[in-house]
């Protein structure tokens, strides 16, 4: 583990404000940013997966941003392997990089690595395709409570590998996740701002609002009608899907997607709840508290200055 280099990790729900926070600490430390998001790396997304703009971003470079498309198939473990090589790139030529997403899976993945998995045979493999979504959700709440409050309810492909692991072994992913990981490479700062949940759920609401006055409605209407499961099983797209099926309106579509990020979130804030190794800041002073704590990591790097 290198000393003089420190991985700060940006994490939390959906619209608690960790883009802001990693552009201004990006600004701050003269530094690059790199992406754990699990959506953002694809080019066929960008309003609904809330990809910041480029006035946003403040001239700041971003990683892992708009990389791949949806038919490759990305996984955890491969996402990882292509932001590892960013971050060394970063750190080459400086001490610091600042790593930002709401994927937990794929930030513990870029930090930590991924425990190994059993293999899953094919008998296996056939029975959970022939579930629908509410059976997978139903095997899962009985067989596996803590997975089942975290996992994202909608994504049938991570629902499949859940309940995969626990029909092919008995045991619980969950239970599987726990068992020690790699030590990081660097040093890492784990950051989560807290939000009262009332004020989260009002941060969320206002940005599907501005979702569709940036143009969702259009972005969805340009991958339907056959997307990709990826896209599909994404909050902000399956909902305008079902309206452009007709089964209710654009209005009644965009209400779904603000409850459904909600529950998304209660979900994030669920699992973020259960690490112990976050440094939780404020919103109103998020920014001095986390250079507070890269001072104390790092109490001779320069571009510490004052706030």
């Amino acid at each position: 583990m290198s000393a003089n280099k420190l991985i700060i990790s940006i994490e939390g729900p959906t619209a608690s404000g960790k883009t802001a926070l990693a552009v201004a600490l990006a600004q701050h430390l003269d530094t690059e940013i790199v992406s754990s998001d699990s959506r953002q790396c694809y080019k066929e997304m960008t309003i609904g997966t809330a990809v910041p703009t480029l006035e946003e971003r403040k001239g700041i470079v971003h990683h892992m941003i708009h990389t791949h498309s949806v038919s490759d198939k990305l996984t955890a473990a491969s996402f990882a392997t292509n932001a590892h090589r960013h971050i060394e790139d970063v750190l080459r030529e400086r001490n610091v990089v600042v790593l930002v997403g709401g994927s937990p899976l794929y930030a513990e993945a870029i930090l930590y690595g991924l425990n190994d998995l059993p293999e899953i045979d094919e008998d296996t493999v056939t029975e959970t395709r022939a579930m629908n979504l509410e059976a997978l959700r139903q095997l899962l709440k009985t067989a596996d409570p803590l997975t089942y409050s975290t996992i994202d309810l909608m994504n049938r492909r991570r629902l499949e590998r859940a309940a995969q692991v626990y029909l092919q072994t008995g045991d619980k992913l969950s239970e599987l996740l726990k068992r020690p990981k790699k030590t990081p490479d660097y040093p890492c700062l784990r950051l989560r701002i807290d939000l009262p949940r009332e004020r989260l759920y009002q941060r969320i609401d206002q940005r599907v609002e501005e979702m569709y006055s940036a143009g969702l409605v259009e972005e969805a209407k340009s991958l339907w009608p056959d997307p990709p499961e990826i896209i599909n099983a994404t909050v902000g797209y399956s909902e305008l899907f079902g309206a452009f099926e007709k089964r209710y309106t654009l209005d009644q579509a965009k209400a779904l997607i603000q409850q459904h990020s909600r529950n998304f979130a209660k979900r994030q804030l669920t699992w973020y709840r259960k690490v112990e190794t976050f440094v939780v800041l404020s919103e109103s002073h998020a920014k001095q508290e986390a250079l507070k704590e890269i001072r104390r990591l790092l109490p001779n790097e320069n571009p510490l200055r004052e706030y």
